[in-house]
């Protein structure tokens, strides 16, 4: 095929995928209704977050008012869990907002872009831009498939484990319930002795379901961390391995090089 044609064709096309992308693609994939269901499964999860939160609130301030030492450091212990659930909190609210954003980030801008440089590649430094198109557009495609892939990922290992989660709020609203008599006596011993043998339940065996409760409020974290936090990165670190194997090209995400030792004038070595 003659050269003129073949550099033709090849500007042709990056005009017609540009175009696709920022009058067509871009309108779609940067509106809400085409990830209603994938919000919806975001949303079920932060409802999931705020219950665990505020159970472990509630339990903490019931935990609080057993009688005896221990049942303070098991409740400071839950109060402290609420700094977790901030964390996966602000996680799934990124994943919400972002998937319109990246969206239209990606069919408005990035693919564009990459086809820009692409056709200018064609008549100057062809190596350099041809190869910062392609990698452009694959690292794009990565970070818009990303996020959808990875909810579908986690709905399934969060389906597997949501009897778990569930038990640990309907055990700690339970706790709330037998101790929120001893919330309201106060520091009336005798009141508290009165609760304590209408309820048939002594302060150490109050204490032992509250350790139980913290076990189980971790194990719960340890999922939604798992769920909302580790498998978007995992899955975002495979999507650049499969373009480096498929490409050539390293999209891989640079960490910074870690600096151990000391040289011999009390610099850090490499």
């Amino acid at each position: 095929m003659d050269s003129k044609l073949k550099k033709g064709i090849m500007i042709a096309a990056c005009i017609v995928i540009a175009a696709v992308s920022l009058f067509l693609l871009a309108g779609k994939f940067s509106s809400p209704d085409y990830y209603a269901d994938i919000i919806h499964s975001i949303e079920d999860k932060v409802s999931t977050v705020l219950k665990l939160t505020a159970t472990s609130t509630a339990a903490s301030a019931g935990i609080t008012a057993i009688p005896g030492d221990l049942g303070t450091p098991i409740a400071e212990q839950l109060a402290d869990f609420s700094s977790y659930f901030l964390v996966i909190l602000c996680v799934l609210y990124a994943e919400k907002y972002l998937l319109a954003i990246i969206g239209a980030g990606v069919f408005r801008y990035l693919i564009p872009i990459a086809c820009a440089l692409f056709v200018i590649g064609e008549f100057y430094y062809p190596e350099a831009l041809k190869k910062a198109a392609v990698k452009l557009m694959a690292f794009g495609v990565a970070i818009f498939l990303v996020i959808p892939l990875s909810i579908n990922v986690s709905d399934m290992i969060y389906s597997t484990f949501q009897d778990s989660i569930d038990g640990t709020i309907s055990a700690a609203e339970e706790l709330t319930e037998e101790t929120a008599p001893l919330v309201d006596a106060g520091e009336d011993k005798n009141i508290i002795q009165r609760i304590l043998g209408g309820i048939s339940e002594t302060a150490e065996g109050l204490t032992e379901k509250a350790v139980q409760i913290v076990n189980r409020f971790i194990e719960s974290i340890a999922i939604m961390i798992v769920t909302c936090c580790l498998i978007p990165l995992l899955v975002l670190l495979f999507f650049l391995r499969i373009v480096k194997v498929i490409t050539g090209i390293d999209v891989s995400i640079p960490f910074p090089k870690r600096r151990h030792g000391l040289g011999v004038h009390g610099r850090l070595d490499e």
